[in-house]
C-alpha cells in the first residue's frame, strides 16, 4: 500500500523528530545542562562518526543505516517508514559507538 506524498512525510518527520527527542532527553539526562546535553548531541552526529569510521563493524553500522535511510526515503509504502527509522536510530547509536571509542 502506497501513501500519498503529504501523509508520507508528514509521518516521516514526526517520527524521526520523535526519535530526535528521545536520544536528545536520553542525552540531556547524563549531562548536567542544556548547553552540554547540546554539545554532546552534535559530537555524536559529526565526531562520533567520524571517529567510528575508521572501525570496520561501526562503518558496517553506518553504511546499513545509509541504506535503509535511502530505502524509506525511496520506496514510499507502509513498511518503509519503519526502515527508515531503524536506519535513522543506527546512525545515531552508531556515533555514540564511535564516541565510546574514544575513551
Amino acid at each position: 500500500m502506497t501513501l500519498g506524498y503529504k501523509t508520507y512525510y508528514r509521518r516521516l518527520i514526526a517520527g524521526s523528530m520523535f526519535i530526535l527527542g528521545v536520544f536528545f532527553l536520553w542525552i540531556l539526562a547524563q549531562t548536567p545542562g542544556l548547553a552540554d546535553a547540546g554539545n554532546a548531541f552534535l559530537l555524536t552526529i559529526t565526531q562520533g562518526i567520524w571517529l567510528g569510521a575508521s572501525m570496520p563493524g561501526i562503518l558496517l553500522c553506518v553504511m546499513a543505516s545509509s541504506c535503509l535511510m535511502g530505502y524509506g526515503l525511496f520506496v514510499r509504502k507502509r513498511y518503509a517508514l519503519t526502515l527508515f527509522w531503524s536506519g535513522f536510530a543506527l546512525y545515531f547509536l552508531a556515533g555514540m559507538m564511535g564516541l565510546g571509542t574514544r575513551y
